[in-house]
Parts: structure tokens; sequence; C-alpha cells
């Protein structure tokens, strides 16, 4: 394993030639992991059975994108959560504010007419930067200790990276486990946090719809349902479920299939809200709200793809969304977005 000191060097290589490569490190892991390829092919894969890492995107019907493990490097880096860096101040673009809001609007409006009860509703943020995506990822990986932290990048794919919180699947020779993550707030020292009903609603239809999509797979009496915990993200702070499961004997990907994407980020029925967010939101997500992660032949580390950025040519696009149930507030919706938004920002 190699030294610290090496990893942005061999990433800003990389970087200059172009080649494609992925670096992560996993939570509360000190080890960093790169795989990077020899030539420009951009690899899909639809079986998740390979050897490498997936990023797959929010259209379950848009190729997921691979890169092997066949070439890699690992590195020894000591993660510590840092708490120093102050928020950036974002100003609210009066046009951007009032069209999210009345997204937020237009989807209470459906819930108040019962086509869904839970959509996800986002907006992306445009910032300028002079830091390259390395030298943010260096960032974010000695400041988010307990999230999964990536850097991908493909001269035909284009560049991502981020720092999420959220568990997507996660399989060993022994057992499968995933996640229902839902409610924010900013996180505060020394302070056990206070759900109101808004969030503890938000969160237990996230646990009751994959509840419902893994009930194809697995028995009421192989499901280990733990109690909601609380769970840390950088500045915010989430309720979480979390959910064991005996050993998967059937491919991964139909696991995948039938969780992606979770309630956490399209909503209840899946069907509608993704039919909703394709029609209102006005962009592609593209990757944004998808899964990513390492993969092999009997394990999988998978993690949705939130507090996430994609680049081009020095303007960083920031992803971030809030849940809209019967008991959201256009105007904290916003807020929350907002906030989400840190996690990256406070890097740039």
């Amino acid at each position: 394993m190699e030294p610290s000191l090496a990893l942005q060097s061999h990433l800003e290589q990389l970087w200059q030639s172009q080649k494609p490569f992925v670096v992560f490190g996993l939570p509360e892991s000190e080890e960093v992991q790169l795989y990077f390829q020899e030539d420009h092919t951009l690899h899909t894969t639809k079986t998740l059975n390979e050897s490498g890492f997936v990023l797959a995107p929010f259209d379950s019907e848009a190729p997921t994108y691979f890169i092997s493990d066949t070439f890699q490097k690992k590195f020894f880096y000591p993660k510590q959560q840092k708490q120093s860096r102050s928020e950036i101040t974002f100003p609210e673009a009066t046009t951007e504010k009032v069209s999210f809001i009345q997204l937020v609007e237009k989807a209470l409006d459906g819930i108040k007419n019962k086509a869904y009860k839970k959509v996800v509703v986002s907006r992306k943020i445009k910032y300028q930067s002079s830091k390259s995506p390395v030298a943010v990822f260096m960032d974010l990986l000695g400041d988010y200790n307990e999230a999964m932290v990536y850097l991908w990048r493909h001269p035909q794919g284009g560049c991502w990276l981020g720092a999420s919180p959220e568990k997507f699947l996660k399989k060993t020779e022994e057992r499968v486990q995933t996640e229902a993550l839902a409610g924010t707030q900013v996180f505060q020292i020394n302070t056990i946090p206070v759900w109101k009903h808004k969030e503890i609603e938000e969160q237990e239809l996230v646990v009751e719809q994959i509840r419902q999509d893994l009930s194809p797979f697995f028995t009421t009496e192989e499901t280990i349902e733990h109690p909601p915990r609380n769970v840390r993200a950088g500045n915010l702070v989430h309720r979480s479920s979390l959910f064991e499961l005996p050993k998967f004997q059937k491919p991964l990907h139909l696991l995948a299939e039938a969780l992606h994407p979770t309630p956490a980020v399209g909503g209840i029925p899946k069907a509608e809200a993704i039919e909703f967010i394709k029609a209102e939101e006005g962009y592609n997500r593209s990757l944004y709200t998808g899964y990513f992660g390492p993969i092999s032949k009997n394990n999988a580390h998978l993690f949705v793809n939130l507090r996430c950025a994609s680049y081009e040519l020095g303007v960083f696009n920031l992803y971030v969304g809030a849940g809209v149930t019967s008991g959201s507030h256009p105007e904290k919706e916003w807020e929350e977005t907002q906030q989400k938004a840190q996690t990256i920002a406070k890097v740039l």
C-alpha cells in the first residue's frame, strides 16, 4: 500500500493523461483505492457480476458505467472528521428559488390529489471554481470520514465526485444490507436530534417501500429491520433504518433493479413519482441519485449518489434535493437544499 503523499500525484498524472479512472475511500476506512484504464473505452455493465467499480444513473433505462479493477493501486490515507471549514453563502437567485418553490407546490398538489405519497424534487447549482476536481476530492476525503468519497473521470463519460452518506446495497458471502435513510437536520455538536412529524413520516414511508421491494426475494422472518438511528453526514444528520438480510442466491442486479431508485431519491409509488420528476424538474439528473461503488463476484458495496457534483471546464454542478410529503413547507424544502449543497461547496 502506497503512502498518502503519492495519492494526489498519481491522480494528477492520470488527469493530465486523460486516462479513465475512479478513486474512492469507503466510510471509516483509511484505505483509498484507485482503479484505472490504459485505454479510453467506455465500458458498461448490466449484470453487476464483474470486478471493478460501477456508476449507475437515476434513469434505469440508461447505461451503467463500469471501470475494471484490472489496473489498481491502494493508498494509506488516514481520514479525520474536520469541522473548521466555513459555510459558503449561496446567493438566493430569485428565479431559481421561485422555480423550486413552484416545483414543491406542484408536488404537494399531486400528494393532495393522492397521485403519490412522497416525491423527491431536486435542482442543480452551478458553481465556478479554480480548484481542480482532484484537489476537491482530496479535501472531501479529509473532511468526510463517515461518507463514501469518490472521484470518477472518463473522457467520454465526464467527471463526477461526491461524499455520499447513504448505503444502497452491501453484499458479502454471508448477507445483504440496505438502508432506509430520509429526514434531514443540521448537525449540532453535543445535541441529540429531535425529529418532527414530517421527518418521521418521510422516513417511515421509505421504510415501508423498501419492505415491499424486498418482499419478492426475502420472507418477513428472514428480514432483520433495525429501529431508526441517527446518521451524521458532514454538516447534516439523517434518520436511518438498516435492513439485514440473508445471503442473496440470485444475480445481484435483480435486487438492485427492484430497489432502484429508492423512495429516498424518487418517491412513492415509484412509477408515478418518477413520471413527475422527469416531467417537472426541468433537467436530466444523469448520474445524480443513481448508485455507485466497488463490486466483485461475491461482494458489493454500493451507495446512492448523493452530495455529489459533476465537473466541466471550471464549473461544478452541485445536485441537491428534498423529499416532499403532505407535511412539507416549500420554503423549508428550499432551505434544506441550500444546506445539502454545503457538503461539496465547503471545499470549493
